[in-house]
């Protein structure tokens, strides 16, 4: 099956006969993956390029669709995947007319005379009319009609110079006569019509012709005959036949700079260029964040493939990011056009007409073009040759997505050098013997520096041009997080990480700049946009296209979607944008901040925990934020953002919100209650506890008074947690929810510290209050304690019943710890009857249910008890997995159960 793109679209099957294909769209879907054959395409690149940068709401739908209707007729070879990101179409080169017609052409260069002439006939044979000629989508027709235009002419001027040759320049003129129709100034194609209609014994025409063109160069674009088209007239003038043209190569620039002394590592870059810049008419479009090692990357490639293009190279810095103005495109391309060997009166005014001009100059030829730091597509666009020999690098601190789209150019994302190959830089600054003597030191300078090339270069000169520092003195210095910027500048060049990122934060739209000052008072390294919205007081909508501006100026990048986060320098640099904000702007934006975590975290809190009474409406309600409609959504948005929170909470306490610092802490202990942190939730009770106190709140004092108790119980420090329980209980204040939980967990103390009668009693009570209260919940949590009493006692039987009787009260609750905790007293209650596979049935209902909830402790507790079990029913080896998968998740939560376990298992071990 073959696929033909010269031309209208058409699917032809192996028969010969035309596949019917339907829908226009789908004719575009099919182009764009056959012009990426074996490349995936992603399916955010496919809905902009088959609906023109618009897709409507239903596009995705309408693609899928599509996709499923071509791989109905897609046989013979050639096959449609779904490949993340999104799809590929699969199959030989030659299954898709473009690429027979490009292999051709390539094959036709280094090919005898008589062998390139049947090469480029049947190249040219295979157009049909314009590329994509019924294809809706001018996005797919635009990235790729010019530069195939560009390689059919060249094909037509090359068949023309391989026929002369024969001499049959008969042969040539219709093929010319075409192409100079619907390219009347393309001088090299007019050249060789001149000379065929010469040689075929028709001067007049040919005179006639040159004349016609003379006069349209010169009204059109006030220039006068290149020497080619001149030489050609000269030619019939003086009846002279002899001569074979030859393909003109005028000057041959090399203007390579010269590679960065140092440079280190970046092998898979390399191996990626080399592999994405495969084939004719590459682009290469490398970007990063400013000092990343973009330019030098670049230059080491290009010096690498340099002798691959022996036309030359050139090379202009665009300065798309200098404290000047971007370089004008066609300053750019006077220079080119000058190094390519046109004098100042032969270049045309205009910048289409010199784009015009670089391209016909580069017809055939291969050229490497590197166009460093460029700033839009707009200035790169007319920089691009049209022919098929030429590569071209470009380099950029934004992602220009729009050469990607329209010009098929393959993006690599620079990210900053490895930690071994940030040091091997430093090494060759500072010599190999210097590294050695203070490898700490070197470490933490690697990361001090975020492994950015700029800033490494720069510590290592300060370092070379002091030999008696130590490396040590250096990292004291870049410690000092309110002046390792400055640190990291060259005050006499006015160059370095500050001044590269003041730069960039220049350029961005106001709406943008703002958000990135604002950044400066967000305490943690990553951020969503809900986030970003607050610290604006604007709608996510704004604020994700904010952040989409950072990304794109690479302050910023996508570490997920829809979350963002920064490199440390570029934290340290909006710390010192934000401290330029008024203070009222700063505290206004901080509060903010902080509500959109308590608004949210309270939400998710209600889905982790029994009897969450909500917060009241914060003081800064945000206007938009995450819907968090499950316990699931919860426990997700809990482990996201759980070191913001914990920042947030720091910020709170520094600022002394006393109210906003308790309630974070209260969010922060149901999360680590879940996940069964210990000791996590034993500062988090303690901060709480203290900013209540400061409140005189005596409410939330009782509430932080319980959660440490139960908190110190399971840590085993029950004469503090029998006092904590106590005092809550005196400060529940009539409150009969909090006497109830006070008394449960005062039971669960009295009962770890073995006063199993006291226990009883307590338990008891507070199951009598929780029949008084109708808490269905809680009656089965206590329920459950005093099942747990009751196999303390050796007496199973009535264990089982209480903890019967709590399961299925938890049965029409939502799925708790409490629930698990029961599913494992029922276990323990059926192995002390002897009942083990009955037993192990509900530990693991109760890792099951564990699992789901991320409840870690639970997770080990049921782990273990399953071990435990399977050892007594003689399958020892079965217990082992289980025993090793609980102590790796004790040692995970930093619990002293890790190191009785680890015993039992090298006991087991040895026994073995």
């Amino acid at each position: 099956m073959r696929v033909n793109l010269l031309g209208p679209v058409e699917l032809v099957s192996a028969d010969g006969g035309a596949v019917r294909l339907g829908a226009a769209k789908r004719r575009t879907v099919l182009a764009a993956l056959a012009l990426e054959l074996n490349r995936v395409v992603s399916g955010d690149r496919l809905l902009s390029l088959v609906w023109d940068g618009s897709p409507p709401p239903q596009a995705k739908a309408a693609l899928q669709g599509h996709i499923a209707q071509l791989r109905k007729v897609l046989t013979g070879g050639v096959a449609l995947i779904t490949r993340a990101p999104g799809y590929a179409l699969t199959g030989e080169r030659d299954a898709v007319d473009v690429f027979r017609f490009e292999d051709l052409v390539a094959a036709a260069r280094d090919a005898a005379d008589e062998v390139a002439v049947g090469l480029l006939t049947s190249a040219l044979a295979l157009w049909r009319g314009p590329v994509l000629a019924d294809v809706p989508g001018e996005a797919v027709r635009e990235a790729v009609s010019a530069r195939l235009e560009e390689l059919r002419l060249v094909a037509v001027q090359d068949l023309a110079t391989r026929l002369f040759r024969l001499g049959r320049a008969a042969e040539a003129v219709s093929g010319l006569r075409d192409a100079v129709a619907a390219h009347p100034l393309r001088e090299a194609l007019v050249a060789r019509l001149v000379l065929a209609l010469h040689r075929t014994g028709r001067q007049a025409e040919a005179l006639e012709l040159f004349h016609r063109t003379r006069e349209q160069l010169v009204e059109e674009l006030g220039v006068d005959p290149g020497p080619e088209l001149r030489e050609a007239y000269q030619a019939v003038l003086a009846g002279d036949t002899a001569p074979v043209p030859v393909e003109p190569r005028g000057h041959a620039p090399a203007q390579l700079p010269r590679e960065h002394r140092g440079f280190v590592g970046r092998e898979p870059e390399l191996c990626d260029l080399a592999e994405s810049l495969r084939g004719d008419s590459a682009i290469g479009l490398l970007v990063g964040p400013a000092g990343v090692g973009k330019t030098a990357l670049a230059l080491r490639w290009a010096h690498r493939v340099a002798a691959d293009f022996p036309d030359g190279q050139l090379f202009v810095n665009l300065r798309g990011f200098d404290e000047t103005e971007p370089l004008d495109p066609r300053t750019a391309l006077i220079g080119f056009l000058r190094a390519l060997g046109l004098t100042d009166s032969q270049i045309a005014a205009d910048l289409e007409t010199q784009a015009a001009q670089f391209r016909s100059l580069l017809a055939g030829r291969r050229v490497l073009v590197f166009l460093d730091n460029a700033r839009s597509a707009e200035q790169v666009r007319p920089l691009l040759p049209g022919s098929a020999g030429c590569l071209v690098l470009v380099t950029s601190r934004h992602r220009l997505d729009d050469l990607v789209v329209t010009e098929g150019a393959s993006a690599l994302h620079v990210q900053t050098l490895p930690e071994d190959s940030a040091e091997d830089l430093l090494a060759a600054l500072l010599g190999r013997h210097r590294i050695d003597q203070e490898p700490e030191a070197v470490a933490e300078l690697v990361e001090l520096c975020d492994r950015l090339p700029l800033a490494l270069r720069i510590a290592g000169a300060r370092l070379a041009s002091r030999p008696r520092w130590t490396i040590q003195s250096l990292v004291d210095e870049l410690r000092d997080e309110q002046h390792r910027l400055s640190a990291l500048e060259l005050p006499e060049a006015g160059r370095g990480v500050h001044a590269a990122l003041a730069v960039s934060y220049r350029e961005l739209p106001e709406g943008a700049a703002r958000l990135l000052r604002r950044l400066g008072l967000h305490p943690g390294t990553d951020l969503d946009s809900y986030t970003a919205a607050a610290l604006l007081d604007i709608n996510v909508v704004s604020a994700r296209t904010h952040l989409r501006t950072l990304a794109y100026a690479n302050l910023l990048h996508e570490s997920t979607p829809d979350r963002y986060s920064r490199h440390d320098l570029v934290r340290l640099f909006t710390h010192h944008l934000a401290a330029g904000e008024s203070e009222v702007d700063t505290s206004a934006a901080t509060r903010r901040l902080l509500d959109y975590y308590l608004w949210v975290a309270d939400s998710a809190r209600a889905h982790l925990s029994d009897h969450v009474r909500p917060f009241g409406p914060p003081e800064h309600r945000p206007a938009s934020f995450p819907e968090l409609p499950s316990h699931a959504a919860a426990l997700d948005w809990f482990t996201l953002e759980e070191a913001n929170l914990g920042l947030a909470l720091e910020t709170a306490l520094t600022n002394r919100e006393g109210e906003r610092t308790w309630q974070l802490a209260l969010c922060l202990d149901a999360f680590h209650f879940r996940r069964g942190n210990r000791l996590d939730r034993l500062a988090l009770c303690r901060i709480g506890l203290s900013a209540a106190r400061d409140l005189g709140d005596e409410h939330a004092q009782a509430t932080f008074l319980l959660r440490l108790g139960s908190t110190l119980a399971d840590l085993g420090r029950i004469e503090e947690a029998i006092d904590a329980c106590t005092r809550a209980a005196e400060l529940s204040g009539g409150d009969r929810h909090l006497e109830l939980a006070a008394l449960a967990n005062l039971g669960y103390c009295l009962m770890a510290d073995d006063r199993l009668d006291r226990a009883q009693e307590t338990i008891l009570e507070a199951l009598e209050v929780a029949r008084e209260v109708g808490d269905k919940r809680t009656q089965a949590g206590v329920q459950n304690n005093l099942a747990d009493l009751l196999l303390r006692r050796r007496r199973p039987e009535e264990a089982l019943r209480h903890a019967t009787e709590a399961l299925n009260l938890f049965q029409t609750a939502a799925p708790s710890k409490a629930h698990t905790a029961t599913l494992h007293t029922v276990g323990s209650a059926l192995q002390q009857l002897g009942r083990l596979e009955e037993a192990l049935d509900s530990y693991r209902a109760g890792l099951a249910l564990a699992e789901r909830l991320g409840d870690r402790y639970q997770e080990a507790l049921c782990h273990r008890a399953i071990g435990d079990a399977l050892e007594q029913s003689e399958s020892g080896e079965a217990a082992a997995p289980h025993w090793l998968t609980a102590l790796l998740l004790y040692r995970g939560l930093r619990l002293s159960d890790a190191d009785e376990l680890a015993r039992k298992l090298d006991s087991k071990a040895l026994a073995g």
